[in-house]
């Protein structure tokens, strides 16, 4: 009986290798999916704009005619993915070879990145026990709680437009930090010139620059991190080393703050106060302080820049559609009745068409116009093509959206 059981193994482990050797052999002589081609040594990097690559890359989609595009860049191969079908059959039917991310050496490792929680891999311990702490804390009684800070910000954000219109925008990055300070940390964002509203957008714009496709070659060429910062062309040792102190703050700074207050116990609960004093009492030990301090930082990072873009976009559309405008506002005087006031967070679900509008302002001006980048673990086939292992997965969003089907112009509000 034994002797049969090995021999069972040993024929299903033949034929599992069997399977998985004329798979590699099928993928592998699939062609890849049509794009640009580029130098030999660059790839298409001196075709790619210094920003907005996301139209760029809808401008080879529709050069091609391809929803699916490849190219090169150094020696990483990109994939985009430039309408819904592509994303959704690959970003999410296929997550579990699409859901780790590549490395971005610069911001990772030399600008001491790589914890964060959009950045982790799906592949590190810490993924699973971010989402645990951020789902154990950002559950439906928890939004719940937060009603009241959205609606008292809420106020003070449209109280500050309505004494000094020109400035809306200032008072929208107010109110987008305020509430997360709050959430996140108890703090109370005092003014539109507070020092942690300066730092979610100074930490926004570095991370743009430190992650732009092609313009560090240590993401391409790893060793190059092992030189000296005082060789010749070496300028982005030097230039990472001050991006990381400045990034640093990001997490470190509001965590900071929390103890100190929590320490003259005159504080305000919060996502990390309340993690940092766990229920039954005792200290958090330093790893776990460490995922806390990364998972509040996460929410700081992640609500800030796309409210803000969101908000903005909103309100130049509004002044681009006064119908619309009009429309949004009826609805909402029949909501709240007679007596001008805003309406309560509870109220929101009466709002039919400011919600249909919303989604809209959202497909036409996306927060994020290119997703964050995903790895695909493996060789893969998607409509004929192969999607080389360790390709780097992009989904452009912008154009995805603009492609959306609609009865009007795809481009129109």
């Amino acid at each position: 009986m034994a002797l049969f059981t090995t021999i069972q193994i040993l024929l299903v482990l033949l034929l599992a290798s069997t399977v998985a050797f004329l798979w590699r052999r099928h993928v592998s002589r699939l062609s890849l999916p049509p794009g640009p081609k580029g130098s030999f040594l660059t790839g298409v990097k001196d075709q790619l704009p210094p920003s907005a690559p996301w139209k760029k890359y809808a401008t080879w989609a529709e050069h091609f005619r391809t929803n699916i595009l490849y190219f090169r860049l150094y020696n990483k191969d990109f994939v985009v993915l430039n309408d819904h079908t592509a994303v959704h059959d690959l970003l999410n039917s296929r997550a579990g070879i699409y859901s780790d991310r590549p490395k971005a050496w610069m911001f990772f490792e030399l600008c001491a990145r790589e914890k964060a929680v959009f950045n982790i891999s799906a592949t590190n311990p810490r993924h699973s026990q971010y989402r645990r702490l951020l789902n154990t804390r950002l559950n439906s009684q928890a939004m719940k709680d937060m009603y009241e800070v959205l609606e008292d910000e809420s106020e003070k954000m449209v109280k500050g437009m309505a004494s000094s219109p020109v400035d809306y925008e200032k008072y929208i990055r107010r109110n987008s930090v305020a509430v997360i300070m709050k959430v996140a940390y108890g703090y109370e964002v005092a003014s539109e010139n507070d020092h942690f509203i300066n730092v979610a957008e100074e930490c926004a714009k570095i991370s743009g620059w430190a992650m732009a496709p092609g313009r560090w070659l240590v993401d391409y060429y790893p060793i190059l991190r092992f030189l000296p910062s005082w060789l010749p062309f070496t300028g982005f040792q030097r230039q990472a080393e001050e991006w990381k102190k400045r990034l640093a703050s990001l997490s470190d700074e509001p965590h900071q703050w929390v103890k100190s207050q929590m320490r003259s116990e005159e504080y305000r609960e919060s996502f990390t106060s309340k993690l940092l004093n766990p229920e039954g009492g005792g200290a958090v030990s330093e790893a776990q302080e460490d995922l806390i301090k990364w998972s509040a930082g996460g929410l700081y990072v992640g609500a800030t820049d796309t409210t803000i873009s969101a908000m903005i976009s909103f309100m130049l559309l509004m002044a681009l559609h006064p119908e619309a405008q009009n429309k949004a506002q009826a609805e909402i005087d029949r909501v709240v009745g007679s007596h001008p006031r805003l309406p309560e967070v509870t109220e929101l679900h009466h709002l039919h068409y400011l919600h249909a509008m919303m989604k809209e302002v959202l497909r036409y001006a996306p927060v994020a116009n290119i997703a964050l980048p995903h790895r695909v673990i493996r060789d893969d086939e998607y409509k004929g093509y192969r999607i080389p292992k360790d390709a780097t997965v992009i989904a452009n969003v912008w154009y995805a959206s603009h492609l959306f089907t609609y009865s009007t112009a795809l481009s129109v509000f």
